[in-house]
This record gives structure tokens, sequence and C-alpha cells, in this order.
């Protein structure tokens, strides 16, 4: 067992242990108390669960786009005045709300957002087939279904890890003059494809379900997110409530984990349009990227300045990802109003900014 996987494996063992969770079958608990805890605990489920429904459907238009036996969850917020549509495409394990808080704080009145759930994720439906063509071609049938119901000026697409990987193949495999830009959050290829080496571990730690909804945020915010506001969103769309069991079974991806991400950063930077990169953290660049840094091909953007930021950036945190995400679409779909509120500058030749 490499070092990496025994740091892994101590600090999954550490956290139990103060979480209380490797002692609580030694302890025995009174009745009265176990039952004053489930009625709390199923309180708290309650207003979760509330609050997660209000949500999403004061913030969202929801559809269905039904090919074959392929169903997909969608959900689109539209914004108050003409302009650009963000597509977010969320990476393996998680859904469509992984992004509730980003959309959130997304103040931008010109930009709509647009959110669907990866097959096997979510409240998608079909085939169990994660290969990395069939996710791309997916989206294919997914963003032509979206055109056709919505028909938008412009499209960026903003992908989280593994629907980073699939919005990099697709803008080089289906180029599409709508597509004006191109965002890839935390993910780096030669990063992504050593993790899997860890993945195997980390899914034999990763408990099959949970009590309640509140002890699943709970295990999240103590191995994988640091915002509660927003795990509150996103995780109860990742589990079946009434089981509290994962939707998504990720040992079911494992056979395809070998297409996700080879070619990531050559598909990146191949994209003759807008690009650019969102890190959690400082992060060894490989060499196509640091290449493509220096040639100036794309832009940086590393949150290093927060002890409270992981992989999920965007869950961490959302209000600084959506002004760099809303400052990078407009400096792209309206220079000039990118001059003039993010810059301070007003043009004096009277000639437009292309």
């Amino acid at each position: 067992m490499s070092d990496l996987h025994k740091a892994f494996l101590q600090r999954v063992k550490k956290k139990e242990a103060e979480l209380g969770l490797s002692v609580l079958e030694e302890d025995p608990v009174s009745e009265d108390s176990k039952s004053a805890e489930e009625e709390d605990t199923s309180q708290t489920d309650q207003t979760i669960v509330r609050e997660y429904e209000s949500f999403k459907s004061e913030y969202f238009i929801t559809e269905e786009y039904a090919n074959g036996s392929l169903s997909f969850k969608t959900y689109f917020m539209a914004s108050k005045k003409p302009g650009p549509v963000l597509i977010c495409g969320h990476g393996a394990g998680s859904s469509s709300m992984s992004f509730a808080e980003l959309c959130r704080n997304i103040t931008d009145e010109t930009i709509s957002v647009f959110l669907y759930d990866m097959r096997g994720h979510g409240g998608s439906h079909g085939e169990l087939d994660f290969a990395l063509d069939t996710l791309v071609a997916d989206f294919d049938f997914i963003l032509c279904e979206f055109i056709s119901r919505h028909h938008p000026s412009a499209v960026f697409l903003l992908g989280h890890s593994l629907g980073g990987a699939i919005f990099a193949k697709y803008v080089n495999t289906h180029p599409q003059g709508i597509v004006k830009g191109l965002i890839l959050l935390d993910i780096v290829e030669e990063t992504a494809v050593s993790s899997l080496n860890v993945m195997p571990f980390f899914l034999e730690k990763l408990p099959s379900s949970f009590p309640s909804i509140s002890k699943a945020i709970d295990w999240h915010l103590n191995f994988l997110l640091f915002n509660e506001k927003s795990a509150r969103l996103s995780l109860p769309d990742i589990f079946n409530l009434d089981t509290m069991t994962w939707k998504t079974d990720l040992k079911q991806t494992q056979p395809y984990w070998n297409t996700w991400f080879v070619g990531l950063s050559k598909n990146f930077l191949n994209f003759p349009k807008a690009k650019l990169l969102i890190l959690a953290a400082h992060e060894t660049l490989d060499k196509e990227l640091i290449i493509g840094q220096m040639q100036g091909k794309y832009e940086l953007v590393v949150f290093n300045n927060s002890q409270k930021s992981g992989h999920f950036v965007h869950e961490d945190l959302p209000k600084h990802v959506a002004l760099r995400v809303q400052e990078f679409i407009c400096k792209v779909a309206a220079p000039e109003r990118y001059m003039r509120e993010h810059l301070g500058v007003t043009p004096k030749w009277g000639g437009k900014v292309t």
C-alpha cells in the first residue's frame, strides 16, 4: 500500500473516531436518549428535504429529455434579461444540485443557467454505460434538445471533474458555433488519472447507507465538503431518501475509468475559443497545461487562500466561483460592458470592442 493510500485511510479512521463512529456499537444508549435523538434527527431531516424541494421549485424550470430508453432530468434557470446560457456538468457520483449554491450566487441578470443529470445520476435513468464517448453522445443529444426548446444566443460550458472531461471532448468532436467558452473546475489530467489509483480504497471505506440525511451531511462535511449550506441542497439529490442509499453506485463506473481523463489537457487546449481553468488549490499542472499557460492559451484561477476549499470548489466557495465565472462570460459575450462594469473603463474612441 502506498504512502498516499495509508495517509488517506488514517485520515478516515481519525475522522470516524472524532465523530464517534468507532464506538457507536460499543457504548449502550438508553432508549429514552435514543428516542429523543431520533425525534430531533427526524425534524432536522424534514427541514432539510423541505428546503431542498422548495429551492428546486423556486429556481428552476424542470424538464425531462427522453432519448429512447434514456431519460435525463434537466433544470433551467432563466435570466431576467436576454443573454448567454451557462451549462453546467457535474462529476461522477454527484448531480445537478452540486451547482445549487453556484446558481443562487449568479447575480448577472443576463446569464441563464442550465443543468442536467448525467445518466445513472440524480433524476436521470437509463443503461449504466459510463464510457466517456457515451457520456459525450448523451450531452450532444441534451444540448441539441435544449437549443431546439430554448433557442439560446450563446452557450458557455462549465464542467466539474468528469463533467469537465465530457465538455472538453465534446467541443473537439462536436464543434458548435454557439459554444463561446469552456470552463473546467478543479480537473487536471495528470492528477485525475493518478487519483483513480486511490478510488478503490475510497470506495471500500464509503458507507453503503446512512441513518438519515443529516448524518450523511455530517459525514460529507468531515471528508469531502466544507460548506453546509451547499451540502443541504446537493446531498438530498444523490440519495434515495426512503432508504438513504446512494442513487449512483460508483463501483459500477470502475470499468470505464480508463476512458475518462486521457487526452483531457489536449482537448481543453485545442478548443479555439475562450477557456478558463479554476482550481481549488495549488496543483501541479501537467506539461501541456504549463506550456499552454505560458503561451496564454487559457485563463487560470487558483483559490489557494482558503483552507475551506477542496475538490468541490463550486460548493465550498460558490460566491468566489460565481464571480469569476460571470466575469469570464461577460468579458467574452459583452466586452464593452465588461470594461465598464468590471474594469471601470469606458472606451473613448467610439467604436465597439471585439
